[in-house]
């Protein structure tokens, strides 16, 4: 294989490529320790062939059989264009429509049973074997079974692994939190299973696959005739992309908590409806809120600033807004305030600690003992390794994409979309279910991953009715906001989680916002139905479920101040702005106190010299 320069006028290098990689067989090809060489990365997919690293464009064979590749400088610093090492595409690109909740534990069972029935036929199809990983999050023990590599891989590479010190460490402390009720710690388990037949006759023809290799479906497990099976979908006379799991009452939680995900390898749903919703559980057992939130250190003081809101609110982004560290400008601009406050040299000391982000998308809000004055202390712990990030909109993304090799999910090129010729045929990674699992090491943003005292919650909203760019929040109105979860769009997700098994079963019954709060009301003075349109059984499981996250969040406004930042009224710096200022000065608004967009222009050109646009942005940089 001969690299030429851009023009074709100067060979640049050559290589062989050795004959053994030719001659692997049928699918045996063990590429461990060789995938990556210097013009590209080997894959094997039911054949040999190397993926050309970005900027090689294969020109032709010559007339003594080498393979002639053009070296294009120019495109192989744009990572828009070429192929995309480390991505992959699922099936389903969004979380599945279809939850179901078993109310029967025996029911339960059997889909767990089925479940593995069918991983053991596929494994006798294709030769292989269950793909197994074993992981932390939060503390609690967590395992994947299915037959997917890249979601095998995508769990190893998002969360922690079983040696993790700080994981160890939390872990300790959930065991003692369980033993004092003579109750072991749960295991979460998911198990995903894809390429199950959609429809009767495609069952027949896997199941005559089955007796080709002499194996009998029925002892495997697997059911007669597909509408038989426990994840048949009777509106739909087939078996589409589902997630199946026990809604059980806290107390009944046993030695595991099981959760199933049929015919869909998005990454999304295994986290999310997988791990986050068994680990919430076992959770709220022990008294730990389990929250969709991102978190950041905005505060001399070394507490953290969690960020709650629904989708889209832009909790990565307030996370990530002071943390970028090749790009100074915003970090500048911090110390500079910090200077004000104090001198140089301690601006320089605080920089070191502050501006970092601390865990985005999920986090764990655990008690931390009591003041001398009864109130609490709440710490943050950390659930995921790796960031599970939209690519499009995120801070230093081109940064991100030519610096490392991330693993993406769902790469798009544009076919006119864009509405520029231009970026025809691009990769732009502005679809927006494109996802990136970044991994803090990179040092893209300045990150610790660590244990923080809790020292300010902002719920992030986008709400045109609210006349106001920040309030601080009574207990019980930020339970109201919590609770109904206003996401950017107008929608409501209970919680500020849209993913998870008790928000899911909301959603979909449209039992939210207001709605939700009148169910509630309903069902604690004796019907539970009220909050699953009339399934007793479910509303009972809803009631116990929401009961303990209400009693924890009660603790947890009390003892925590809590502001609401409302984007529809402030621009984009400003509002980062104010999310710097009220971390750093908690107590800087009383309770049902709040600033307008004329009073916090004025707060922040006073005490610090920032001046805005018309847009919220800042002009006075340069000044």
């Amino acid at each position: 294989m001969r690299v030429f320069n851009s023009d074709m006028t100067k060979q640049m290098a050559s290589y062989i490529v050795p004959a053994e990689l030719t001659e692997f067989s049928d699918g045996a090809a063990d590429l461990s320790g060789v995938t990556k060489t210097q013009i590209g990365r080997l894959l094997w997919l039911d054949g040999l062939y190397i993926r050309h690293n970005p900027g090689l464009r294969e020109v032709g064979i010559n007339d003594r059989g080498d393979v002639i590749l053009r070296l294009d400088l120019e495109t192989a610093e744009d990572p828009t264009i070429g192929p995309l090492m480390s991505s992959y595409n699922t099936t389903q690109s969004t979380l599945s429509s279809r939850l179901v909740a078993r109310i029967d534990k025996k029911n339960h069972d059997r889909d767990v049973k089925e479940a593995r029935a069918w991983l053991e036929a596929m494994n006798v199809l294709t030769g292989g074997k269950t793909l197994r990983a074993r992981f932390f999050s939060g503390g609690v023990q967590a395992e994947h079974r299915g037959n997917v590599p890249q979601l095998y891989r995508t769990t190893q590479v998002n969360f922690f692994q079983l040696n993790d010190p700080v994981n160890l460490e939390l872990a300790g402390v959930l065991e003692q939190r369980f033993e004092g009720m003579n109750r072991p710690v749960p295991i979460v388990r998911t198990i995903t299973v894809v390429g199950i037949p959609p429809n009767e006759r495609a069952y027949k023809e896997f199941v005559s696959q089955l007796k080709e290799k002499d194996e009998n479906p029925i002892k495997l497990g697997l059911p007669t005739r597909l509408r038989d099976s426990q994840f048949f979908d009777t509106s739909t006379k087939s078996i589409t992309p589902s997630c199946f799991f026990y809604a059980c009452k806290l107390d009944d939680i046993g030695d595991s908590v099981v959760i199933i995900a049929i015919n869909t390898d998005y990454h999304g749903e295994i986290k999310c409806r997988g791990v986050h919703s068994g680990t919430a559980a076992v959770m709220a057992v022990a008294e730990v809120i389990g929250a969709h939130a991102s978190s950041a250190i905005l505060s001399s003081s070394g507490s953290c600033t969690v960020f709650m809101g629904g989708d889209g609110s832009g909790k990565t982004r307030a996370a990530t807004f002071w943390t970028e560290r090749n790009i100074d400008t915003r970090r500048n601009e911090l110390k500079r305030r910090y200077t004000v406050r104090s001198d140089e040299t301690k601006a320089t000391e605080i920089m070191k600690s502050v501006g970092y982000l601390a865990q985005d998308d999920w986090i764990n809000l655990v008690p931390a003992g009591q003041n001398k004055d009864g109130s609490g202390n709440w710490d943050t712990w950390p659930t995921e390794r790796f960031f599970y990030l939209r690519t499009r909109g995120l801070l230093s993304r081109e940064l991100v994409l030519s610096e490392n090799e991330a693993v993406i999910e769902n790469p798009m090129a544009d076919y006119g979309a864009d509405g520029r010729r231009e970026v025809l045929g691009q990769c732009t990674h502005d679809y927006p279910h494109e996802r990136l699992f970044y991994d803090p090491d990179w040092d893209i943003f300045y990150c610790d991953r660590d244990v923080h005292k809790l020292g300010l919650i902002m719920l992030l909203e986008d709400d045109p009715d609210l006349d106001f760019v920040v309030r601080r929040l009574r207990p019980a109105q930020a339970l109201d906001f919590i609770m109904k979860g206003r996401a950017a769009d107008g929608s409501f997700q209970p919680f500020y989680n849209d993913s998870c098994d008790v928000s899911s079963l909301l959603i979909g019954q449209g039992v939210t916002g207001d709605r939700l709060l009148d169910a509630l009301k309903a069902a604690r003075k004796g019907d539970v139905a009220a909050l699953m349109n009339g399934d007793e059984a479910l509303g009972a499981f809803i009631l116990d479920r929401i009961e303990r996250s209400v009693l924890l969040y009660k603790h947890l406004l009390t003892d925590v101040p809590v502001y609401v930042l409302n984007a529809a009224e402030a621009g984009p710096d400003l509002l980062q702005d104010m999310a710097w200022y009220c971390s750093e000065n908690p107590d800087s608004l009383k309770p049902g106190r709040e600033k307008t967009v004329f009073q916090a222009v004025s707060l922040m050109e006073k005490e610090f010299a920032v001046t805005y646009d018309d847009n919220g942005l800042w002009n006075h940089r340069g000044k």
